[in-house]
């Protein structure tokens, strides 16, 4: 009798080491998921930032040359207005009789 009561102690604690094992593994697999888990989303973040940042410096750069077109045809129209001396007289004239107006 003795001798199955000892088998039994022996089969309840291999039972135990290797249900403890099990889990101790187990708790490692959940850990490393959620460390790859946590890498994957820093990497996936900072594409992201990486992405926002160069279309924002695309808009920034498009605004640029936007502006620059549209105040290169600005000065371009000012010298034309200042050169033509007949649009000239002719504004000095439309503004005379505005203000000459009754």
């Amino acid at each position: 009798m003795e001798d199955v009561i000892n088998r039994i102690v022996e089969i309840e604690r291999q039972c135990t080491e290797d249900l403890e094992k099990a889990e101790h593994e187990s708790l490692e697999q959940v850990e490393a998921h959620k460390r790859s888990l946590e890498e994957k989303r820093s990497r996936e973040f900072a594409l992201i930032l990486t992405q926002g940042e160069a279309r924002m410096k695309g808009a920034i750069e498009e605004a640029k040359k936007k502006i620059e077109a549209e105040a290169t045809a600005a000065a371009v129209d000012n010298d034309r207005l200042y050169a033509d001396v007949a649009l000239r007289e002719a504004i000095r004239e439309r503004i005379v009789s505005l203000l000459l107006e009754p």
